[in-house]
């Protein structure tokens, strides 16, 4: 029988998934932006719909750009909500200490031996604030789930 991974564990493991595509969203939509520019040097970044730019290859590129653009904002906004409920997570924990551990381990992606000697604490210690923690994070996702009715 297979063991079921922690939720919280699961939920916080995200975090630098996520913040990576943010960074490769705004790297697209830098590239985009910048193959625009190269083609037209002023560039108000709006929706166009069907235009004259069906006939003119240059404006079809511009109006390409702009839209790629609004798509990749929309990829990233929605990444970079997941990242604002992973960090709401960790700041509903009352003890400060948990929040250290779990931000240290799973936004900055610290190995727990550093954490125990950044901190001064026996493994053990760790662990237990660790696993407390998890637990807070798990009933934090119950209730978010009760929330918004999923």
């Amino acid at each position: 029988m297979s063991r079921q991974e922690n939720p919280a564990k699961v939920f916080l493991r995200r975090y630098k998934a996520l913040s990576g595509r943010v960074d490769a969203l705004q790297r697209a939509i830098d590239e985009a932006l910048a193959r625009a520019t190269n083609t037209c040097i002023t560039l108000k970044e709006i929706k166009v719909l069907s235009s004259p730019a069906e006939h003119d290859p240059m404006a079809r590129d511009v109006c390409s750009a702009v839209d790629a653009c609004e798509i990749l904002y929309k990829y990233k906004a929605e990444a970079e909500t997941a990242l604002r409920e992973i960090l709401a997570a960790i700041d509903s924990l009352k003890d400060e200490r948990q929040k250290e551990v779990l931000t240290r381990r799973y936004i900055n992606g610290d190995e727990f031996n550093k954490i125990c000697v950044d901190m001064s604490y026996s493994d053990t210690r760790v662990f237990v604030l660790h696993g407390r923690a998890l637990i807070e994070v798990n009933h934090w996702l119950e209730e978010e789930k009760k929330l918004i009715g999923a």
